[in-house]
């Protein structure tokens, strides 16, 4: 089996401390990107056009590995990337969202929630997304909830990246602890529900830490003036399969309790 060497030139906080136990596995390969498995820490390896996000390291001289190959990312003189800080209490302007959101939503997912529209996946998600709902809004938190973990198909199920959205956005409103009960509940029931790496994702989501996309999306819709969305909405395509639409919707579920 193959040995692949690679620079880094940015990096996210966990690729940097994943990068740094030296040589990890290839265990999952795409058109622009590949996972390398150290022991139980993860990085997402890719071009440019990956962007840049917790897990993530940008390297110039990018090209795709074989499945279990193994890789080592030198990283040493890598730009650490880390999204500005959330500035306390957002007021999300959600009515300029919707208003630039036809023809953007894609119909897989659960992003077609934000627009109030189902398809199967969010009907059979219904009881768990209304049981998230209700503990936004103070309730205990159903038991309900859990369904969503794991949900989905993909590295990182759409049920997963709805909590990830969640999560990052109760830091950017201001409600922190609100975001560590969450990811108390949360975390004890991922290794049995849902895969490593998403599992990597939600701990970087839990930290207020998501793909740039979505931090530029909450950066806009916090704006006193909100600029022109479409451009960064579009970026959210970029972003796995759906996965920057399902966390978007869960942003939005978030958004809607601090109107």
């Amino acid at each position: 089996m193959p040995h692949y060497r690679f620079t880094a030139e940015i990096v996210g906080r966990a690729a940097r401390e994943a990068l740094a136990a030296g040589e990890g596995e290839v265990c999952a390969v795409f058109r622009r990107s590949f996972y390398l498995r150290f022991d139980h820490k993860y990085a997402c390896i890719g071009d440019a056009s990956l962007g840049r996000g917790p897990l993530n390291a940008l390297v110039a001289d990018f090209k795709e590995p074989a499945i279990g190959a193994t890789a080592v990312v030198a990283a040493e003189n890598a730009a650490l990337w880390e999204p500005p800080p959330f500035r306390g209490e957002a007021h999300p302007h959600l009515d300029a969202l919707r208003a630039c959101l036809d023809g953007h939503v894609p119909e897989e997912g659960l992003g077609c929630t934000i627009l109030g529209v189902h398809n199967a996946l969010s009907v059979h998600a219904q009881p768990a997304l209304e049981a998230v709902d209700r503990w936004l809004a103070g309730h205990a938190l159903g038991h309900e909830a859990a369904q969503l973990i794991g949900l989905g198909p993909g590295l990182t199920p759409s049920g997963d990246d709805y909590l990830g959205g969640v999560l990052v956005a109760l830091r950017w409103l201001g409600r922190g602890l609100q975001a560590d009960s969450l990811w108390r509940w949360l975390e004890p029931r991922l290794a049995s529900r849902t895969s490593e790496i998403s599992a990597t994702h939600l701990a970087a989501a839990a930290s207020g830490q998501v793909h740039e996309a979505l931090h530029q999306v909450l950066e806009n819709l916090s704006a006193w003036e909100v600029p022109d969305l479409n451009p960064s909405l579009a970026r959210l395509d970029a972003v796995g399969h759906t996965s920057g639409w399902d966390a978007l919707a869960g942003i939005v579920a978030v958004g809607r309790t601090a109107q």
